[in-house]
């Protein structure tokens, strides 16, 4: 609790953006803030997109500032919902920084992958959770539609910028995309026959191992684990609904920052590699 307080009390003080950006990369606390903001902005794209807003012209304030641009939507097929994203680096966005005199990022991703969690509204509520009773029940996500859209994403990713160049992340749900896709790359469901399919499969488990992962509240330890997660998330909620700063069904400023920083503090989980997974 005295850590969820810290984390409140942090979103409220005047620390800038170029405060926050000129910060190096190579700070394990400042990287998972940064990835916590971009799961938050995938969360707020569908939120938006729901309201039949502008969603990106809404959510660029997660990732501008750390200067990603929204490279592509993850979405799926049946109804056209954003459960997940890919971010890469706004190049353009950091020479302009540099004119300004803002340091240069040190260790930044080239792309990130984010997967944001489950949402209880009518739209994704009923997908949403057949995913995450899957994910609890079987430990596993195979079996749904959304699986190869995600997994096709993470390869496109991995071959324009490298696995070394890559972080995916998750909250919830999406941290058990994020894991499922990561040990998707590792293994094969059958052996290979050929030499060449036997190299493709040794460099896609070479790419996954080079990933790095931030999971966040990942459901997938056991069914008592993912409860309890579930409860950390609701926690988390409503003390940013509590805030003040929210209204019913949209997600603004204060209440967003809020359930960033706390989930940086509650179930996180930083892989440095998918052997781990």
């Amino acid at each position: 609790m005295a850590m969820a307080q810290q984390a409140s009390l942090a979103c409220s003080t005047a620390t800038t953006w170029r405060e926050l950006t000129n910060t190096s990369w190579r700070d394990d606390d400042y990287r998972r803030m940064v990835m916590a903001y971009l799961i938050e902005a995938v969360y707020l794209l569908e939120l938006e997109r729901q309201e039949r807003r502008d969603a990106a012209a809404v959510a660029q304030q997660w990732w501008k500032p750390f200067q990603y641009r929204l490279a592509h939507e993850i979405v799926d097929e049946r109804d056209g919902s954003v459960f997940g994203a890919i971010f890469e680096r706004d190049h353009h966005g950091a020479d302009a920084a540099a004119a300004a005199g803002a340091a240069s990022p040190s260790g930044a991703p080239s792309a990130v992958v984010a997967f944001r969690g489950t949402l209880l509204r009518a739209p994704t509520i009923r997908r949403d959770v057949e995913d995450e009773l899957r994910l609890l029940a079987r430990n596993s996500l195979r079996g749904s539609a959304r699986l190869a859209r995600a997994l096709q994403a993470l390869r496109a990713t991995i071959d324009r910028f490298g696995s070394e160049n890559v972080c995916v992340c998750g909250h919830s749900l999406g941290a058990g995309f994020a894991r499922q896709v990561g040990r998707m790359l590792m293994s094969s469901s059958s052996s290979p026959r050929h030499p060449r399919q036997q190299q493709q499969q040794q460099a896609s488990a070479a790419a996954a191992a080079a990933l790095e992962f931030h999971l966040f509240n990942a459901p997938y330890l056991s069914l008592p684990m993912g409860v309890r997660s579930v409860v950390k998330t609701a926690d988390c909620l409503l003390k940013a609904l509590r805030s003040g700063a929210a209204t019913v069904g949209r997600w603004h400023g204060k209440a967003l920052r809020n359930v960033a920083y706390a989930n940086c503090i509650l179930g996180y989980t930083r892989l440095e590699s998918s052997r781990k997974l």
